[in-house]
């Protein structure tokens, strides 16, 4: 039963997405790395599609003073980071991203396999998700579950391009904006206002 917008259920979630998203566990390493570098003494941290609450979960871990805004659409996946964070004060919104209205309020803004990217040529398009449907096979998937899985592209989420990222990060004030890694059809980008 799907209670949000991947193919899993939420509870189902943390499970099995290891073997549908390449380098699943270094996004959040590489981005706790780049949080750390900034060496703010406190955080407000806004994290925009937080799914099951992993990012905060690793993020308690590794530093001490934080307030985390969590925002998810699915209310199914909140619920899932409420109970792994239930010992911690966070503050949780069932909404898109879209949808939230805050203006320079975090030091911190995250959206991780929540906004995808993907190169507009779609013959590269076509490469990467063969590519990426031969990861899941070799991760236990069947390759028809690895077909239907990529066949949600275009239809469940709309990919922006590299460009479009950084062009949006750009005209909401960002001044600085860096893509420090692409892989399988994903990326991660920092920007500095």
């Amino acid at each position: 039963m799907n209670d949000n917008t991947t193919p899993m259920a939420a509870v189902e979630y943390d499970k099995k997405i290891n073997n549908t998203i390449p380098y699943y566990t270094e996004f959040y390493q590489q981005t706790l790395d780049v949080v750390e570098q900034c060496k703010f003494d406190k955080m407000d941290w806004l994290d925009l599609g937080c799914g099951t609450g992993s990012l905060e979960e690793q993020a308690f871990l590794r530093f001490r003073e934080m307030d985390f805004v969590l925002v998810d659409p699915s209310e199914k996946m909140l619920e899932q980071a409420k109970e792994k964070l239930k010992n911690r004060e966070v503050q949780y919104i069932c909404a898109g991203s879209t949808d939230i209205q805050f203006e320079n309020c975090f030091h911190i803004v995250t959206a991780i396999q929540s906004h995808h990217y993907m190169q507009e040529d779609e013959e590269i398009k076509d490469f990467e998700l063969l590519r990426w449907g031969r990861y899941q096979q070799r991760h236990g998937k069947t390759e028809e579950e690895a077909r239907e899985h990529n066949a949600r592209c275009g239809v469940n989420y709309f990919p922006l391009t590299m460009e479009q990222h950084i062009k949006l990060l750009k005209s909401t004030g960002f001044r600085k904006v860096h893509v420090f890694w692409v892989s399988y059809m994903q990326m991660g980008i920092y920007a500095i206002k």
